[in-house]
């Protein structure tokens, strides 16, 4: 009998490839947000019990930083409490979660290099510091609970599935319309093909419950990250309008940059930021 796994969130970025992925694998539950209203616990509560599932991948978020600044209530809202309700409800029925959270925890850290789960974290804006409360919060209610730290995720500009605004599609973007990218010299963050998050998913449901770093490593800064990714990507003179944005953190370098070594432990790889795009554009993972 195939393993039931619940997949929240399952029509957004990450949760429409999980759901093509493991299809003919595992038996997937895969609710609309009227099915599964995060938002109202009872009605989280009735659906987990009555469905069942021996695990939980929890992708449903409000993950716009943006919008998540101007919004704070509905940030906590779904990225907090809901987060917290799923928690609640597989506690009461014994389900494995997984739930997502993100880099932006790092996001006023003051050290450079890799950064480690034990880390300081100082986040300094909403969408941060709701993935870090909700972290914190799930981990108390449910410690065998995973939470995954993940970089800015891409897949590429001419991908059949939902795309979300991410540096090929803005680099494909900036060149065909002829507008420049001004990158930043004292920004340091990683980004990971979509397809290796995909991939490494199933071996997640194993692991110890805690949080844990996801996704590639980076030593470049974005300045230089995003040039030599144009070059892969063999778009034409690409000096000439990605910039460099010297201001941008110049009295505290932004740095996102994870050290994945915990997940290493356990098998999981991914390939470093820069790799990760040249294996991206030439062995792309292709979509019915």
């Amino acid at each position: 009998m195939k393993t039931k796994i619940l997949i929240t969130g399952s029509s957004g970025f990450l949760g429409s490839r999980l759901a093509y992925y493991y299809k003919e694998k595992y038996n997937l539950l895969l609710p609309s947000h009227n099915e599964l209203d995060i938002s109202r616990e009872e009605a989280v509560k009735a659906y987990i019990n009555e469905h069942n599932p021996k695990v939980v991948i929890h992708c449903a978020a409000l993950s716009n930083t943006w919008y998540c600044e101007q919004n704070p209530e509905d940030s906590h809202r779904v990225n907090v409490q809901g987060t917290v309700r799923i928690a609640k409800a597989c506690k009461l029925t014994g389900a494995k979660l997984v739930f997502m959270s993100s880099d932006q925890v790092y996001n006023g850290t003051p050290m450079l290099g890799g950064l480690k789960e034990e880390d300081m974290l100082l986040p300094v804006n909403i969408y941060g510091q709701h993935k870090l409360e909700a972290e914190q919060r799930a981990q108390r209610n449910l410690p065998e609970s995973i939470g995954l730290r993940l970089t800015w995720m891409y897949d590429l500009p001419d991908s059949r599935m939902k795309l979300n605004t991410n540096i090929l599609v803005n680099l494909q973007k900036a060149h065909d319309e002829g507008s420049p990218i001004y990158a930043a010299t004292h920004e340091y963050r990683g980004v990971t093909y979509i397809w290796e998050v995909v991939r490494n998913m199933e071996k997640v449901i194993s692991l110890p419950g805690g949080i844990y770093n996801f996704g590639s490593g980076n030593t470049l800064n974005s300045y230089e990250l995003n040039l030599k990714a144009a070059m892969l990507m063999g778009l034409k003179e690409p000096t000439e309008w990605i910039l460099p944005d010297a201001e941008r953190y110049a009295e505290q370098a932004r740095n996102l940059t994870m050290d994945c070594s915990a997940i290493e432990k356990y098998g999981i790889h991914f390939n470093d930021s820069l790799k990760g795009i040249e294996e991206a554009i030439h062995r792309p993972f292709r979509t019915a």
